[in-house]
């Protein structure tokens, strides 16, 4: 019915032509026929056509009436007033192209930020059903989130009913290679049950199979879209392809989708877990590196499943005393929202600000369109004259409004387009799953709900004003058009009161997000980062198996980093200060104070490096000697603390020559002697305050840390000033020892420390740009409101100087009615901003969401800046010369 309806409305309007060719005839015969009447009763013919027309009446109106009873006029009417839009915007070329841009500054900025807000919160993830998978850490007494052993993740899997099943997940960062030189990825070892509990399917090939875990099975790998992409252009026939991962042979048999992401892990790569087979299966006190994941049954809850694996961990501290009694809980929390982690309120942060932002704009031009409907009542006087009725006086209104909103929503996606490499160039790097952005049908659904919001914003207030005019008024004022009335001024201050306060809300935010980057920016890591490079490599798998073969190839290293000019010292290190993603650590006891209860053994970051380290690093030596060379195998093993340690574990004596048992073996303790103290250092970032490290010496490195550091380490290196061709100096150095070293990208360390920060500079320089914005857009509507009503009053203030007021009154008067304005907006300004605290208080560092000295100072900016806009509009009022006011009256 309905599409038999839309054919016949089709239909009519494609024939309309002849519908009003034949319109016009049937008219004109009905005139006709009246006139033949008329002639008949004694009239020439040319008097009766006359008089018969009359009779009839307007042609134009019958030609309505029956449009609208046939259907269809509609689109002629949507037509007309397009047409009538456009004719009435080229008149007024200035507010059109203020409006246009105002519009597309406001639509880009807000779809651009939603565009990654929907990439990273909103897009579908990978997962089949991810409300019910659950991400798992085993707590400790001083660490909320570790990992755990081998053989805790095969008690929970084979334990567990509340789970349809329980996959691991462990850090793999090998060499890759194929027919090129070898590269270093990171990625990831999974039980081969992974993809089937998280319900991932492959964009190509397959996923892991059962077959794939078990001992002997044939090497596969899994690689990310983003390496299908970068390193074979999408190449669908990549699926079979042979490649080399830590010096051992694997097939690719799939491609993962772009959405595919784990919590706080790169995964360029999969391989198997194969647990079963691994040698670690059955060592209770091994290693803690494995990331458990879950997928809950569907009757059972996460509360229930919680006190399950609760029940299993106290009953595996009952089976295996001393082993587990450092974990005291298992942590539960869902799997999506680990992934995001705490970028989700900084991102709605920058999207609310940049949603002010046009709405700030909206506001703006809802003021100019209600000083321009007011300029032209006389106008819609005459066409409501002529037979336009008060429905079609909006409909024309609103249409000028979608046309402006139009314009400028497809002038801001353009912008979004074109600045969709700059906006990835802001985003911080390690934000998740922001390698599968794109504009897609939910962007470009949002974008036109913006222009249809921007439409109403624009022309709703106007058409209002409309509603409530007398217009017969307008053709009585001679010319001068009308001020309005009370509601029009009343209106008018509202829009600009609501300006100042939206503008308010952005720079208090701006402000506090600043002096929280400026606290955070001038916090010491406790390292120098200026001349420092560092460059993360991975050794082959073959021929590097001991101790020994590590050790030699660093000093080749160093011996050629000794011939290269313009090098002060180099060191390697296990985990380098702030790098993204890494994390070690071990506990330790002093021999004469035992932890009073076995959960209560401290840890602390856990660091192998080389003599140099702390002098490349510029990290000061506070007590006792540095590593030497005679650091080795054949002598006493020994240790560096950071005061931390010192502080808090020694309180009662200097800990120089003092041992302390460290837990970085498969086995027990082991007794080294701190034979220095180096200051703090903040390993993992920059927000919380530095912890307990430990540092062995490379040379006498534990041989279960041999795959550790094979797998990753870091070369940092101290030069003096600038050096030509630093970069490709260091990785001939490498290279020159061992090809196959897989070889990261050379980074600064300041690069490092500002990666650190990048976060919260991306939120800084958005938010801060959107504040900016805005304040501007309501410094322009308090002018244009305070001119207009200059502009209105123009006789009245030329009555006033000719009553002898001085100028100085007229300012006054005039700075009065701004400030009130401004006191309105501010007051509700911050009564928005300090209801809306919390959502910023995640983003502040070193500074309150309601810092008094921060409004205060934003308040009195924006003070200044409205009243410097005042001024400049009130300079109209004192060229007002009162005689020639009084005669254009």
């Amino acid at each position: 019915m309905i599409a038999a309806y839309l054919r016949s409305i089709a239909r009519k309007f494609l024939g309309r032509t002849q519908i009003e060719r034949e319109l016009a005839e049937e008219l004109e015969s009905h005139v006709q026929l009246r006139a033949d009447a008329l002639e008949r009763g004694g009239l020439d013919r040319a008097e009766a056509e006359r008089r018969a027309r009359i009779e009839f009446g307007s042609h134009v109106r019958f030609k309505e009436e029956c449009r609208e009873a046939m259907g269809g006029n509609a689109i002629d009417q949507g037509i007309q007033d397009v047409r009538f839009s456009l004719r009435a915007l080229r008149k007024s070329p200035g507010f059109s192209l203020v409006a246009v841009i105002t519009l597309a500054l406001g639509i880009g900025a807000t779809v651009a930020t939603f565009s990654v807000v929907n990439t990273v919160l909103l897009r579908p993830f990978a997962f089949n059903h991810p409300e019910k998978l659950l991400w798992m850490y085993s707590q400790r007494s001083d660490n909320p989130r570790t990992n755990f052993s081998l053989p805790e993740y095969c008690d929970y899997r084979d334990q567990t009913t509340s789970f349809e099943g329980l996959a691991g997940v462990a850090s793999f960062n090998p060499s890759f290679s194929d027919s090129g030189p070898p590269e270093r990825v990171q990625g990831v070892r999974m039980s081969a049950s992974s993809f089937a509990i998280l319900g991932v399917r492959p964009f190509l090939g397959r996923t892991l199979i059962a077959e794939d875990d078990r001992n002997g099975a044939r090497g596969v790998v899994l690689i990310s879209y983003g390496l299908w992409s970068r390193r074979y252009a999408r190449d669908p026939g990549v699926i079979g392809r042979s490649v080399n991962l830590n010096g051992e042979t694997r097939e690719i048999v799939g491609v993962l989708p772009a959405s595919f992401a784990l919590p706080n892990l790169d995964t360029e790569i999969v391989v198997p877990l194969q647990p079963d087979a691994d040698p670690r299966r059955t060592v209770r006190n091994s290693f803690n590196f494995l990331r458990m994941v879950g997928r809950l049954r569907p009757d059972v809850t996460a509360q229930q499943a919680h006190a399950e694996l609760e029940a299993i961990r106290q009953n595996l501290q009952r089976q295996y005393p001393g082993i587990y009694t450092g974990k005291v809980e298992i942590t539960l929390v869902p799997l999506t929202e680990e992934i995001v982690g705490n970028i989700k309120s900084v991102l709605l942060t920058i999207f609310c600000a940049a949603g002010a932002v046009l709405l700030v704009g909206c506001v703006n031009l809802a003021g100019i369109s209600l000083s321009r409907a007011a300029a032209r009542q006389r106008e819609l006087a005459v066409r409501t004259a002529l037979g336009a009725t008060r429905g079609q006086l909006t409909r024309l209104l609103l249409t000028e409004s979608f046309l402006l909103a139009l314009a400028g929503g497809a002038l801001g996606m353009l912008l979004e387009v074109w600045g969709q490499r700059a906006l990835l160039r802001l985003v911080p790097t390690d934000l998740p799953r922001i390698e599968s952005f794109s504009i897609d049908w939910t962007v470009l659904l949002f974008a036109g709900a913006l222009i249809f919001f921007a439409a109403i914003a624009c022309g709703l207030t106007p058409a209002w004003l409309l509603s409530r005019s007398d217009l017969r008024d307008a053709l009585v004022s001679n010319g001068r058009g009308s001020t309005g009335g009370g509601w029009q001024s009343r209106l008018r201050t509202w829009l600009v009161s609501g300006q100042i306060a939206l503008a308010l809300v952005l720079v208090a935010n701006a402000g506090l997000l600043l002096r929280s980057f400026v606290r955070l920016s001038s916090e010491q890591p406790g390292f120098e980062s200026s001349d420092v490079q560092t460059i993360r490599f991975s050794l082959p798998q073959t021929g590097y198996d001991d101790v020994a073969t590590i050790v030699h190839f660093y000093d080749q290293l160093h011996s050629r980093a000794a011939a290269i000019n313009g090098i002060k010292s180099e060191a390697l290190i296990s985990i380098l200060p702030l790098a993204p993603k890494s994390i070690s650590f071990i506990h330790f006891t002093r021999p004469d104070r035992p932890p009073a209860r076995p959960e209560d053994t401290p840890s602390t970051n856990y660091r192998i490096v080389a003599p140099d380290y702390f002098r490349a690093m510029g990290i000061p030596l506070l007590d006792g000697r540095n590593f030497t060379e005679s650091d080795d195998a054949e002598h006493p093993p020994v240790a560096m603390i950071s005061t931390i340690v010192a502080i808090n574990h020694f309180p009662d004596r200097s800990p120089i020559g003092q041992r302390i048992l460290v837990d970085d073996t498969d086995g027990d303790p082991r007794p080294v002697e701190i034979v220095g103290i180096v200051g703090p250092v903040k390993q993992t970032n920059l927000e919380t305050p530095a912890k307990a490290d430990i540092y062995l010496p490379l040379r006498q490195m534990p041989k279960d840390g041999v795959p550790w550091l094979r797998n990753s380490a870091y070369w940092v290196v101290k030069t003096s000033g600038e050096v030509a061709g630093v970069e490709r100096l260091l990785r001939g150095s490498i290279q020159n020892i061992d090809p196959n070293v897989a070889i990261g990208a050379v980074r600064p360390m300041s690069e490092a420390v500002a990666a650190a920060l990048a976060a919260r500079r991306f939120s800084l320089f958005l938010v801060g740009s959107f504040a900016a914005a805005a304040l501007f857009l309501a410094a322009a509507g308090l002018y244009g409101v305070i001119a207009y009503g200059i502009q209105q009053r123009n006789r009245e203030i030329g009555v006033r100087l000719a009553l002898g007021a001085t100028r100085a009154t007229i300012l006054g008067m005039i700075f009065k009615e701004g400030a009130v304005l401004l006191v309105g907006g501010i007051i509700a300004g911050f009564a928005i901003a300090l209801a809306l605290a919390r959502l910023v208080a995640s983003q502040m560092y070193g500074v309150n969401e309601y810092d008094p000295f921060s409004f205060a100072v934003v308040g009195l900016i924006l003070s200044v800046i409205l009243f410097l806009a005042c001024g400049i509009a009130a300079r109209r009022a004192m060229n007002i010369d009162p005689i020639v006011s009084l005669r254009s009256e």
